[in-house]
């Protein structure tokens, strides 16, 4: 007896991934022009004319609001200054290139998953497994490359070093949401495609019902 004679289930199932995949492919073509146009330091706070200005020498001769000033403005110019220098190193790094490389590849194998997706088809399996290995191996990848950088800029930051853990576990967590996709595929693909049979127990009896009359 077919696994399937007995659990008909919802497309919708497979369906709701589809469109979760869709929406990851779809942000994936944002993120290739995105970053092409934009670079890896994107749309920020200094984005539009608003970097700040060297505020020079300290006012020795100058009054307590004019230190006060100056010590401000030093700051915002010393954190400038690391965040073009952590944006200087992630552009060293390649990681927009990998990046966009991870992000055609999602789209390339994205399109057909959703096709395979959403009519439940045999390959949803293949196709599944395919795109979530390329959302671990991508997002790890450019996790690995980035994490140390982005963690040696919150450590210059004033405040910025507690949360600097952030970054240098986003190498094991940037996994998860690949990891989900095969997940996914494995059990739908049961779902729908389980070839498996259901033995008898050993509790069925095997009665013949059929009986010879003898007249």
């Amino acid at each position: 007896m077919d696994i399937d004679s007995i659990n008909k289930h919802s497309p919708w199932w497979a369906r709701i991934i589809a469109i979760v995949f869709g929406f990851i492919v779809l942000g994936s073509v944002v993120n290739v022009f995105y970053l092409e146009y934009f670079g890896i330091a994107g749309i920020n706070h200094y984005s539009f004319d608003n970097e700040p200005e060297n505020p020079g020498d300290y006012p020795l001769n100058g009054t307590d609001d004019e230190q006060r000033n100056y010590n401000w403005s030093l700051q915002e110019w010393e954190d400038y200054l690391s965040y073009q220098s952590m944006v200087q190193d992630l552009e060293e790094s390649n990681v927009k290139e990998i990046t966009q490389a991870f992000a055609a590849l999602s789209i390339m194998i994205g399109i057909p998953a959703i096709a395979m997706f959403w009519t439940q088809n045999e390959k949803m399996l293949h196709f599944g497994i395919a795109f979530g290995t390329v959302k671990v191996v991508g997002d790890v990848l450019t996790a690995y490359i980035s994490s140390g950088i982005v963690a040696k800029y919150m450590e210059s930051v004033p405040g910025g070093g507690d949360y600097s853990w952030i970054a240098k576990t986003s190498v094991f967590s940037s996994a998860c949401c690949g990891l989900l996709f095969i997940g996914l595929a494995v059990v739908l693909s049961n779902m729908y495609h389980s070839s498996k049979q259901i033995p008898d127990s050993g509790f069925h009896l095997k009665v013949n019902l059929i009986s010879n009359s003898e007249e």
